[in-house]
């Protein structure tokens, strides 16, 4: 009876230990130099220098913002 207890309490344990790895996170970290993106190409930066683009946000931004 005493060794299936241990053996039992044993067991417990290191399945705990074996779930508890698990929740551990990595450390690796990126640095990347400020003020330069480096990511894909953003469509909309293109799109945001078009005046009828900004015409058309203006109007959007007044049609909700007049009453504040």
């Amino acid at each position: 009876m005493r060794v299936a207890l241990t053996t039992i309490t044993a067991l417990l344990l290191a399945m705990g230990f074996a779930l508890m790895t698990g929740c551990t996170e990595g450390t690796e970290v990126t640095m990347y130099k400020p003020g330069v993106y480096k990511g894909p190409k953003d469509p909309l930066v293109d799109k945001q220098r078009d005046p009828k683009q900004q015409e058309a946000l203006l109007a959007r931004f007044n049609q909700i913002q007049t009453d504040r």
